[in-house]
């Protein structure tokens, strides 16, 4: 399989005599966009060379990438970036649900990670405290959250 390009996709329509690739870039809420045809620029490879150009010209000319990341947004309601409410629910048994605050985050390689602090086994602060830490720090390892904490606050943490 080949690698994918990035802003360069492959527009092949069937039944029509469309073939060619397709550039797009948007930045700060502007999207460009042109098509190279095959036929009109002499074949696959002329046309997709004239669109890796196109693209490079873009983002060489365009605006930094503005990420959110670390942004609080409209759809945060706990207050605090990568930390959410979890509700566990066991259906196995009637009423059987716990609660805790979960801290979860994108690693460098895109990956996810995350942490939960139950209500029932740490109280409702100290789980949202440690969450939070533990977001801040991006930390999976819970004894290192938790003595983080403890050096922090100056308070030990029991468990219910």
């Amino acid at each position: 399989m080949n690698k994918p390009l990035k802003g360069i996709t492959r527009i092949e329509y069937e039944g029509v005599s469309t073939h060619g690739w397709m550039v797009r870039i948007t930045r700060g809420g502007v999207r460009k966009q042109q098509f190279f045809n095959d036929r009109t620029l002499g074949g696959k490879a002329k046309s997709l060379k004239a669109a890796k150009e196109c693209y490079a010209d873009w983002v060489a000319s365009a605006a930094p990438i503005k990420t959110t990341r670390n942004q609080k947004t409209s759809r945060n309601s706990s207050g605090k970036v990568g930390v959410h409410l979890v509700r566990n629910v066991d259906a196995r048994w009637e009423n059987a649900e716990s609660f805790g605050y979960c801290a979860s985050w994108v690693t460098e390689d895109g990956g996810r990670q995350k942490l939960s602090f139950a209500w029932k086994r740490y109280g409702k602060k100290i789980a949202w405290e440690l969450a939070c830490l533990a977001r801040e720090k991006e930390l999976t390892n819970r004894a290192r959250v938790i003595a983080d904490f403890e050096k922090k606050s100056g308070k030990k943490v029991k468990l219910k």
